[in-house]
């Protein structure tokens, strides 16, 4: 299904650890880009839903694509979620403003590549190491449900952890 909200678990799993090296906008950025091919084969009725942009090749394009339009996009959203949680008196919430070039580019680059990771797990249509291979050799490895499964557990632990380190740290 594209556009879906289950590969913002592999992001809020790392967040934590990476703080404000890591941005989540950026990823559910990437997540979108990854996901026009398929929306517009949805669409159109194509035959194979996940072609060239789900690539591991394709992915570096898309990623730097992603690098180009997340930082103003970002710097918004970011600017308004720390006005909000000021307003609300939770200034521990406060993420770091502007978004980093790193943070940016760590978000970029991670959203695209674990998309063609996790969608080659359960997509049949999926050839992740193409031009060089047509095998999947990703495929099967874990159930569609397994993956969706691993997805929000690693989302549900991944958004726990943030917050209990923002809690702790008020500083992170």
């Amino acid at each position: 299904m594209p556009f879906t909200p289950f590969h913002l678990g592999a992001a809020l799993v790392v967040k934590p650890g990476l703080s404000k090296h890591f941005s989540l906008i950026t990823f559910g950025i990437a997540q979108i880009a990854m996901d026009i091919e398929p929306g517009i084969g949805m669409l159109t009725g194509a035959e194979v839903l996940h072609g060239p942009s789900h690539t591991f090749v394709a992915s570096l394009a898309i990623a730097l694509l992603v690098m180009l339009v997340a930082p103003g996009i970002c710097n918004f959203l970011v600017r308004h979620w720390n006005k909000e949680v000021t307003h609300y008196r939770m200034p521990w919430l406060v993420e770091a403003f502007p978004v980093s070039r790193a943070a940016v580019i760590a978000g970029a680059f991670f959203g695209t590549f674990s998309h063609v990771f996790l969608d080659s797990l359960m997509h049949y249509d999926i050839r992740p190491f193409s031009p060089f291979s047509d095998a999947n050799p990703l495929f099967g490895l874990i159930t569609h449900d397994g993956v969706y499964q691993f997805c929000a557990i690693a989302g549900l632990l991944g958004g726990i952890t943030w917050l209990a380190m923002k809690s702790i740290n008020r500083d992170i």
